[in-house]
């Protein structure tokens, strides 16, 4: 890619929902949740938005936003509450994957949504790192770095004293290296829905 004019990161507003949505898409082709339609993405991503104790940042280049970073303070990564706020909107996005699949779709929301699923406890006054999506054609750019500088600033404003995030531990070593060369330390490992194998990773920001 010819070289690209990234403008500084700010805060996600709800006009960027839209652009969001699409990076997600494309970023995270094979997840359980882009399975479920753009609506119910975009929906997850609004109330990320308008969570009180949500952290949402964009970046964008001359064609509009290219990346984005999301996470939220001492979410846990439990995100019922989140859910139950937009829950008519849910139901209603989630409805034409329902039909096409009602067991695993279900099965899957509960399980993502209403259930620890294995993940540790977390330190007290953490910010957790949800997710950082790129568009493909701008990964390697400096992108992701420049989300997650932008993320850690807005955790140290709100007096976050840690952040932390899970990632996979098997064919991730880019991801996991990513983490490290950014302070991030591997603090334990775990199983998410009782099979997947994860690491839990930490930095200190005090």
């Amino acid at each position: 890619m010819d070289r690209v004019n990234l403008k500084a990161c700010r805060d996600a507003n709800l006009g960027d929902l839209s652009a969001v949505t699409d990076v997600h898409m494309k970023a995270f082709p094979e997840f359980f949740l882009t399975t479920l339609g753009a609506s119910f993405v975009r929906t997850m991503y609004k109330a990320f938005l308008l969570n009180s104790n949500g952290i949402f940042v964009v970046t964008e280049a001359d064609a509009g936003v290219c990346g984005f970073a999301v996470g939220a303070l001492n979410s846990s990564n439990k995100d019922s509450k989140l859910a139950m706020r937009l829950l008519p909107q849910f139901v209603w996005a989630i409805i034409p994957a329902v039909l096409q699949d009602p067991f695993r779709v279900l099965t899957r929301i509960v399980r993502q949504f209403f259930e620890k699923n294995g993940v540790p406890d977390l330190p007290h006054g953490a910010v957790v790192l949800r997710s950082i999506g790129v568009f493909p054609e701008f990964k390697g750019l400096g992108v992701a770095s420049l989300l997650l500088s932008a993320f850690e600033r807005s955790a140290l404003q709100m007096g976050a004293t840690s952040l932390a995030l899970t990632t996979d531990v098997l064919d991730n070593e880019r991801a996991i290296q990513f983490y490290r060369k950014h302070g991030y330390q591997i603090t334990q490992e775990f199983k998410q829905d009782k099979h997947r194998a994860m690491f839990l990773m930490l930095k200190e920001l005090r």
